[in-house]
């Protein structure tokens, strides 16, 4: 058995999920100097379809960013070809599972960055903060010299997030470098250290980068990000509050990395608990209490057409292209975050 089947193996133990019928969830990524990354888009795209592998990959010339959902046997084939490649060793990787498939298609893009900052001089590849443990992380974030930075967004951050943690307010990952600026300048906010963390690492590594070009010399980053803590971490041991949100089909996940209470709303993609569906605001495809006063009325219009169409699909026994639009959504979220 490959080494990466072996941990694919090991990981859904773990979980309690070593089931052969349940679907596979891999969320991976790693920075690395890959000017061919272009020739790598039919080959992968050929080997998820063939093994019936869906959700989104992204490359470029700084590495690979994705989250994939597939059966388990599809899911092997596809880590015995990265075991293969001698660039993506350490590729971080972690794993879940779903009864069912989380995502409606395969594609692989080619992109500038593979987590849009907006700031492609940026190398992580090259330099960037110390990786932190998840055993090594609640320590860490106890010291009061640490300021403790979640680089998520606001419509993640809204759910759960770890005691004690800044949070930007961003609505995009393009915002952060702004946020950071001013952080820098300001000497009375200025921390000796910085903790910084995300879904699954790539965001908070990439920021721990930035930080580093603006003069901080004590940078950590969560290894694996929020979704290896959850992994690791007992929930009795934890500083883990609520839940976290994941860019599928699932909206959020518990501690146990289960799938969470959490709905989406499918117009300003915020996560909504169980209480939020029965606001007044809330329609199902068209709106909710955070998006509904700032709607135009040709865009809710639009909205309330679409709903329309899907309900009527499924009378018809058929899938509504605005359905796979947007069970999609949360996917193509993580590429422009």
């Amino acid at each position: 058995m490959t080494r990466l089947r072996t941990k694919m193996t090991e990981a859904l133990r773990r979980l309690g999920t070593d089931n052969a019928d349940a679907f596979v969830i891999a969320a991976l990524y790693k920075f690395i100097d890959l000017p061919d990354f272009q020739e790598w888009k039919p080959k992968l795209q050929v080997l998820c379809d063939s093994n019936k592998i869906m959700g989104t990959l992204l490359l470029a010339s700084e590495g690979i960013n994705g989250t994939i959902c597939g059966p388990r046997d599809g899911m092997t084939n596809l880590l015995d070809w990265i075991d293969a490649e001698p660039r993506l060793a350490d590729l971080s990787l972690k794993f879940s599972t779903s009864p069912d498939q989380t995502f409606l298609r395969m594609k692989v893009r080619l992109k500038k960055e593979i987590v849009t900052m907006g700031c492609p001089d940026i190398n992580p590849a090259k330099m960037t903060g110390t990786y932190v443990e998840p055993k090594d992380w609640d320590a860490l974030i106890a010291d009061p010299d640490v300021m403790v930075i979640d680089t998520r967004n606001r419509y993640e951050t809204a759910i759960g997030t770890f005691t004690g943690a800044v949070d930007p307010e961003t609505d995009s990952f393009r915002e952060f470098p702004g946020w950071a600026e001013q952080l820098a300048a300001d000497p009375e906010r200025r921390p000796k250290k910085l903790a910084m963390f995300c879904t699954g690492g790539i965001r908070c590594e990439k920021s721990s980068a930035l930080m580093k070009t603006m003069g901080f010399d004590e940078v950590y980053h969560l290894k694996g990000g929020i979704l290896r803590y959850l992994e690791e971490i007992p929930t009795q041991d934890s500083s883990w509050q609520g839940e976290c949100f994941v860019f599928d089909g699932r909206v959020a996940v518990d501690h146990d990395l289960r799938p969470g209470q959490y709905a989406m709303c499918h117009a300003c993609r915020m996560p909504l608990a169980p209480d939020e569906l029965e606001h007044p605001d809330y329609e199902a495809g068209v709106s909710c209490h955070h998006c509904r006063a700032t709607q135009a009325p040709d865009q809710r219009q639009r909205f309330v057409e679409r709903q329309k169409q899907m309900r009527l699909a499924g009378e018809r026994g058929k899938a509504h292209l605005g359905a796979a639009a947007r069970a999609q959504l949360a996917n193509r979220v993580k590429s422009d975050d």
